[in-house]
């Protein structure tokens, strides 16, 4: 009862240390100055000094979880009924990505490079993470019971490979980038984000899907490094946790966007030449540089189809999924408003560079063919929304936005982005 009572009170506990700049030299543990933890007293190097608490830093993840419910994208399977269509590269590239975060971490640990915590706390740490995303991601599989996009199984919700690859990126991030380098954070949600991504890609999940998985993948890492700091107090710690100032505006920002198209206006006449197929959800990424208040951002991603006709239309047997695909920069711009808020918007001009077409069935005695061409062409985007730091290195921002394909459509979009910041 009273081992229970400490992890309840220090879930629940926020330190109030002074946040580390990390671009300044780190100190050494016997310079830190600790304040008062409630739960455990004074000077604890690794539960005391955090300037955030397990809910501030599981905001984020909550933000990814909530849109992949409201998202609700596997309506899209009601119209397009994908039996096959799988990407064989970005399928497979995705089984070896889920792993790299962590491969890198190892590696980096076995080479020398001391992180957070010694092998025995770090290895205690990892287990748990993993442990924890099973428990969560398998069971809902089967709750849920969302059919694939290719219709192979019904175990869709959430993605466990994109799971897998967050629980990964952020023990990288608890173990080196909040003691080494935040650019060591930033390759590593990369990866993550690039997993995901490639299972959409392969047909073999829907954008919530993603979403979801990371919501798991992150939460699970925040919760077992939580428990695993109660269980080995000091013991085993290398290297403080070490985060920018929150009153500082981040320098750089790496998101993971996801638009759901809330009404489109198609070009029908120059555009793919069916009325009945729109924009639904995309997904990608993005990068910002903010010298200032205005700061250039890359964009790259895709945007899968819909069809809205009265009757299901088929794939051909192992037939490509109708996804377009972007690439585009330009601005990002913050203000800010009060504390950890800020009015954010984004303009960016892209570009389709490859024209696609698409063969689909309208019946299933396969009598009657049905031809999608979608060509190569501008894609422009803009949007404006609200930023709230969520913690010292992540942030999540609220959306609404017009997408703009030249001569094929324009789609009027709500949506969110995940970004980690410093």
């Amino acid at each position: 009862m009273k081992k229970l009572l400490v992890i309840i009170l220090v879930l629940l506990s926020v330190t109030g240390a002074d946040a580390i700049n990390p671009f300044k030299p780190y100190k050494p543990l016997k310079e830190i100055d600790y304040s008062l933890n409630w739960s455990l007293g004074y000077d604890s190097t690794s539960i005391a000094y955090k300037p955030e608490s397990l809910t501030q830093r599981s905001l984020l993840p909550m933000g990814l979880l909530s849109m992949s419910i409201l998202y609700n994208d596997n309506y899209l399977d009601k119209r397009i009924v994908k039996f096959g269509g799988i990407t064989q590269p970005p399928l497979k590239s995705a089984d070896f990505l889920q792993y790299s975060p962590a491969a890198i971490m190892y590696a980096m640990k076995a080479f020398g490079v001391e992180g957070r915590s010694d092998w025995p706390r770090m290895i205690t740490a990892d287990i748990g993470s993993f442990a924890i995303m099973n428990l969560i991601a398998r069971p809902t599989k089967h709750i849920v019971k969302r059919e694939r996009p290719d219709g192979r199984a019904f175990n869709s919700y959430p993605s466990g490979h994109t799971a897998t690859a967050f629980m990964a990126a952020q023990m990288l991030h608890k173990e080196y980038g909040e003691t080494l380098s935040p650019w060591i954070s930033a390759a590593g949600y990369g990866i993550a984000a690039t997993t995901g991504i490639f299972r959409v890609i392969a047909n073999r999940h829907w954008c919530s899907d993603v979403l979801g998985g990371a919501a798991i993948g992150i939460f699970s890492t925040e919760l077992a490094y939580e428990l695993t700091d109660i269980l080995f107090g000091e013991q085993g710690v290398k290297h403080a946790i070490t985060v920018p100032d929150l009153e500082d505006m981040p320098v750089w920002k790496f998101g993971l966007y996801s638009d759901y198209s809330m009404q489109s206006d198609v070009f029908t006449s120059q555009g793919y030449g069916n009325p009945y197929a729109k924009p639904a959800c995309s997904i990608g990424i993005d990068a910002s540089w903010m010298p200032w208040y205005i700061g250039p951002t890359l964009r790259a991603g895709l945007t899968q189809m819909k069809w809205t006709g009265q009757e299901d239309i088929y794939l051909e047997h192992l037939g490509s999924v109708a996804d377009v695909y972007t690439v585009g920069a330009g601005v990002d711009i913050d203000i800010p408003v009060i504390e950890r808020i800020t009015l954010n918007g984004q303009a960016i001009a892209g570009y389709s560079p490859k024209a696609n077409s698409y063969s689909f069935y309208a019946d299933k005695e396969k009598n009657q063919t049905l031809e999608w061409s979608i060509p190569a062409g501008k894609h422009c985007y803009g949007n404006i929304g609200m930023t709230v730091r969520t913690s010292a290195f992540s942030s999540v921002t609220l959306h609404g936005g017009v997408d703009f394909y030249d001569k094929v459509w324009r789609s009027y979009v709500l949506g969110a982005r995940f970004n980690y910041t410093f």
